[in-house]
């Protein structure tokens, strides 16, 4: 046990961690790493029972104790995750062969017997959603998410991202009056979008997916005078909801930098600047810079409900219920 533990020092030490930063692993290395592993399970720590040689690379060239124990940790979630599943995809095969084989005799209603209702399939419902999106396309509002900002973000940023634009997606689906969502400016090369495209949502460039995609710029599209780019740098607070106008919303991810940089890109392009009247609303607490879903959801209920503000303090009013609604307030 004492020789495991030396080990398990030399594995962890700190002048191992400032040196692995792009090596190769050694044999030596690859061992002291496993019996490291291995203490850190029988301390209890969160591990998985197996690791593979490239998941065990990547630990070795993690220059932090703390990282390393992260990355486990993480790995741990997603073996438990998987067996999860497993558990699961067995119970149904087992529970869909005693359905079978069940001896047929008097009709028994309840769930997977006979019934008055229509079975949903997942495959249905997602035609239904997907024909939803069609018809949004066809007679909606316009709703455009400007992802012209790449190269201003790194790689956790552009996932960020990636999760963000999947949400707004989800939301637009599910809402009874969905926008006619336009993803503008897109560099369908660029890596970090392909983050988005190939590894988050796999089936969006799909022909049969209804969403629209471009590489065109939003000035292609639809007119000046009707564009209206929201951003948090501008001056000009929202002040009614416009059903007729095409919003823009930039998709980027500044966290810690503050840089207006939807501000200067619609200011180059002379386009009208409004920004969500959060100011006016009563103990809001948070970053004014809110992520992209989160600024959908509210235009969806905004578009939903807008008509019924008859006032400006109405309008603030329902800005205010709504910022409540998405837990952006105490």
């Amino acid at each position: 046990m004492k020789q495991d533990y030396c080990y398990c020092r030399k594995a962890s030490s700190n002048s191992l961690l400032n040196d692995t930063n792009g090596k190769d692993m050694k044999d030596m290395d690859k061992e002291n790493l496993k019996k490291w592993i291995t203490m850190l399970k029988h301390l209890g720590e969160n591990v998985p029972n197996e690791i593979s040689e490239a998941n065990l690379s990547k630990l070795f060239n993690i220059q932090s104790q703390h990282g390393r124990k992260k990355f486990l940790s993480f790995l741990y979630g997603k073996e438990n995750l998987k067996a999860i599943k497993t558990v699961e995809k067995e119970q149904k095969i087992k529970l869909s062969e005693e359905r079978k084989n069940k001896p047929k005799g008097n009709i028994e209603y309840g769930l997977w017997k006979n019934s008055m209702f229509i079975k949903t399939t997942k495959q249905l419902t997602t035609s239904l959603l997907n024909n939803k999106l069609i018809t949004a396309i066809k007679f909606n509002q316009p709703l455009i998410i400007d992802l012209a900002f790449y190269d201003h973000m790194n790689e956790k940023q552009a996932t960020i991202l990636a999760r963000q634009l999947a949400n707004c997606i989800i939301q637009n689906r599910l809402s009874p009056e969905p926008y006619n969502l336009t993803l503008c400016g897109v560099n369908f090369d660029c890596k970090k979008f392909q983050i988005f495209s190939q590894k988050i949502m796999p089936n969006i460039l799909k022909s049969e997916f209804p969403i629209n995609i471009t590489s065109k710029s939003y000035l292609d599209l639809y007119p000046k005078e009707k564009l209206i780019y929201l951003t948090p740098y501008t001056r000009n607070e929202m002040r009614s909801f416009d059903h007729s106008a095409v919003y823009i919303l930039g998709g980027i991810v500044d966290h810690g930098k503050e840089h207006p940089l939807t501000l200067a890109k619609a200011k180059r392009e002379n386009i009208k600047t409004v920004k969500l009247p959060l100011n006016k609303c009563q103990n809001f607490k948070g970053r004014h810079a809110l992520n992209i879903n989160l600024v959908l959801k509210i235009l969806l209920d905004l578009q939903k409900d807008g008509r019924q503000a008859t006032s400006l303090s109405d309008y603030f009013r329902m800005i205010n219920s709504l910022l409540t609604k998405h837990k952006m307030l105490d």
